[in-house]
């Protein structure tokens, strides 16, 4: 039998030191962007019941996830998203807290990626979720939230794109085909698949409803994507959805973001529950999408608790590895000091180096026998000085 002792699974890594101070700063920079507007941090366990996310609203697939037993036999998954279970939090343990919440959250997801997506089955995230409120304002609040967290991490370009699920659901309503169908139509468009796009729409056959599928990516940029949507003539509901949509840039517009945000009627979702306004972000330098989010008023009623709700999720890991190529990690503070004692003093070396940390000095204490080996560690390491803990005294030597 193969030995994979030495190797990690696929779609996941180690992260080495500079890489794992870099999701460290990304988070911190996050988190104080979420605490500064009132946001407050929950923790959801890293195994959850299959029941959680097996829902036609989750968008996931059985073999898409991490799945295990406990001991009862009863069928587990590794979390592969946080808004689902921050639902069922809210549901049972916030059953009497004033709305709306706010509520932010920082850990891992683990999701059976596809071939050449570019990205990993475990993957760190941080985001928001506003719940318990609707409208403008809240919708408003989350996306520029975003676009804040963003900048207080890098300076790299970042683009938004917003649409609305409304607008998508109202198209694929009129196509009258099966569910399997629409699902496989969600898929190819969330993809960019076109080709595997056009093979499902050429056996529907044509009409203005799959020519304006087909043509789904001509519907990006400004306020005139809005008036060329409308000829489309998807009826009151999608009329509503261009409107809230047209209207929510324009304060973003005001807000002054007109020169990152753009709007894209092609964006789609794999999970299911978005009911409003839906968004992802880009960065410079990132392969992938940072942030994804949007509007979920349903998802609530499916765990007991019906709330109008919006959020979003950032990589924190894409982030993170953006801020490091462009050296915009915060400074970590290394050792100053390293102390030594002989063997006689080893226990006061080590009284010594509490001391030092207690009074705010950052120091290691040596683990070598000898002052030599002592030495020649501290050069490779750059730090400048030695204490020599002795039995009535300490001396220092400068490397």
């Amino acid at each position: 039998m193969k030995n994979y002792a030495k190797i990690t699974p696929e779609g996941t890594k180690d992260y080495l030191a500079n890489e794992s101070r870099a999701i460290r700063c990304a988070e911190k920079r996050l988190s104080s962007v979420f605490k500064s507007k009132g946001y407050e941090k929950v923790m959801t366990p890293t195994i959850e019941f299959f029941d959680v996310f097996n829902r036609d609203s989750s968008g996931y697939n059985p073999e898409d996830l991490y799945s295990l037993t406990d001991s009862y036999g009863r069928l587990l998954v590794l979390r592969p998203d946080s808004t689902l279970p921050i639902a069922r939090l809210v549901s049972t343990r916030f059953q009497n807290a004033r709305l709306p919440l706010r509520l932010y959250y920082n850990q891992n997801v683990f999701v059976r990626q596809k071939n050449l997506t570019g990205r990993s089955d475990e993957a760190v995230q941080s985001g928001i979720e506003l719940m318990g409120i609707s409208g403008l304002r809240a919708d408003l609040e989350v996306i520029t939230t975003a676009v804040e967290a963003i900048e207080n991490c890098t300076s790299a370009d970042f683009k938004l794109e917003i649409g609305h699920a409304g607008f998508f659901k109202e198209l694929c309503k009129k196509l009258n085909v099966n569910d399997e169908t629409i699902s496989e139509i969600y898929d190819c468009v969330e993809s960019r698949n076109f080709v595997s796009l056009n093979n499902i729409l050429d056996k529907i056959g044509k009409t203005p409803i799959t020519d304006s599928i087909r043509n789904l990516p001509r519907f990006f940029g400004g306020l005139e994507v809005i008036e060329k949507a409308k000829e489309i003539g998807l009826g009151d509901e999608g009329e509503k959805a261009l409107n809230y949509l047209k209207e929510l840039y324009e304060l973003l517009c005001d807000a002054g973001l007109s020169q990152k945000i753009v709007i894209d009627l092609s964006l789609v979702n794999r999970t299911n529950y978005y009911t409003g306004i839906i968004f992802k972000g880009y960065l410079q330098g990132s392969g992938i999408s940072v942030v994804s989010g949007g509007r979920y008023d349903s998802l609530g009623a499916e765990f007991g608790r019906d709330m109008p709700s919006t959020g979003f999720g950032i990589e924190t890991g894409a982030l993170a590895a953006v801020m490091l190529s462009r050296n915009e990690i915060d400074d970590e503070k290394m050792p100053e000091v390293i102390v030594f004692g002989e063997n006689e003093n080893i226990v006061k070396a080590l009284e010594y180096s509490k001391k030092l940390r207690a009074d705010g000095t950052y120091c290691e204490n040596s683990a070598f026998d000898t002052l030599e080996e002592t030495k020649e560690y501290a050069k490779s390491k750059g730090i400048k000085k030695i204490c020599i803990v002795e039995a009535e005294s300490v001396r220092e030597e400068i490397v």
